[in-house]
């Protein structure tokens, strides 16, 4: 099994990281998905790195087993992938992810081997932890035979979990899941925002010689661009991104000014401000208006000779992309851009 470099492109919302993730569809030996393809697996909830947290950093007997079977609820909520209409359990659990289709019908399986391979054993006991996880039908009727004398009948498995080698075979797992779609002569795979740009330590060591590149972007063209209320003159509108449909961007919160604010100023105060070489932070702007360098320092970040980069200008034109550097220099409400500026002035990108 060849060993796979992971490299994950993450941003705070409408940053321009898909401009990064274009730079790196040029260079030979990477690859990418396609754009609208986010690997959540490691981030959310219940996911990858909260197993990792739960069975390496803060390993107890409550919280490795409540973290191994969130995983394997997760593992199926997102790797479902129906086939037909009639699939009733299928469509009403899947989260739509469906990471079985994506690979190629065997994400469940070796996720679940992977998760199974740290259980040293189990046993029958009485572990009441598991009705925080119930709905509240459940709880009662357990409560119910309980009262009338069924308490044997509410044994539950408890698994014993050892995760001492969690993240060498995380990084095996991960490299066989992933060379079922990318091809053999690739060694290094883009993460979109698979890691989060707040905390990637845990992600790095888990995957080793993983890198990760941030991208951020002046506020004003994040707020401009990423407006979901289009109640905005026909000027303002030609200025929203090329895919804000009226809803995509609604996490921005750009709807409420102050809301806005307050959630970029939130996201890029908890960005990671370590030194780790294993991160580097551009902004959209200096890729776009100072691509040689930029390159040239992606090239040396990702310690990769300039011939690598076989196509470029292909899939991300510096050129074309001017446009969207200084969009909110054409915004017709300054009252709002006066705000920004005032409110976020550390974070403006320079004229």
């Amino acid at each position: 099994m060849t060993n796979l470099g992971f490299i994950d492109v993450s941003g705070v919302g409408n940053s321009g990281k898909s401009a990064a993730v274009d730079l790196l569809r040029e260079f030979d030996g990477i690859f990418v998905p396609h754009f609208q393809f986010e690997f959540d697996f490691l981030r959310v909830r219940g996911g990858l790195i909260d197993l990792r947290h739960a069975l390496l950093e803060d390993w107890s007997p409550v919280r490795s087993h409540a973290a191994f079977k969130a995983f394997l609820k997760v593992t199926s909520r997102m790797g479902r992938n129906p086939r037909a209409w009639w699939d009733v359990p299928a469509w009403i659990e899947s989260t739509s992810q469906r990471y079985d289709r994506h690979f190629f019908e065997s994400f469940q399986g070796l996720t679940q081997t992977f998760a199974r391979s740290f259980v040293i054993g189990s046993y029958l006991a009485e572990w009441p932890y598991d009705d925080l996880c119930s709905s509240p039908v459940q709880v009662f009727m357990r409560k119910f035979i309980r009262r009338f004398g069924g308490r044997r009948k509410l044994l539950r498995e408890v698994f014993l979990l050892d995760g001492t080698d969690f993240d060498k075979q995380a990084y095996a797992y991960l490299t066989q899941l992933f060379q079922k779609v990318v091809p053999k002569n690739i060694n290094r795979v883009i993460l979109n925002n698979g890691f989060e740009p707040f905390n990637p330590v845990p992600f790095l060591d888990m995957l080793d010689g993983s890198r990760q590149i941030v991208v951020t972007r002046d506020p004003r063209d994040v707020y401009v661009s990423g407006q979901n209320n289009h109640h905005a003159n026909a000027a303002d509108k030609k200025l929203f991104a090329f895919d804000n449909d009226g809803l995509n961007k609604s996490f921005l919160a750009a709807d409420d000014i102050e809301l806005f604010v307050c959630r970029y100023r939130l996201y890029h105060q908890h960005l990671f401000q370590g030194t780790d070489k294993r991160v580097l932070r551009l902004r959209f702007e200096d890729l776009v208006l100072d691509y040689e360098s930029v390159v040239a320092r992606v090239l040396a970040f990702l310690d990769l000779p300039p011939e690598k980069h076989v196509s470029p200008r292909l899939n991300f034109d510096p050129t074309r992309s001017r446009e969207n550097v200084g969009v909110w220099r054409k915004y017709s409400k300054h009252t709002e851009l006066r705000f920004i500026e005032a409110q976020l002035e550390e974070f403006l990108v320079s004229d």
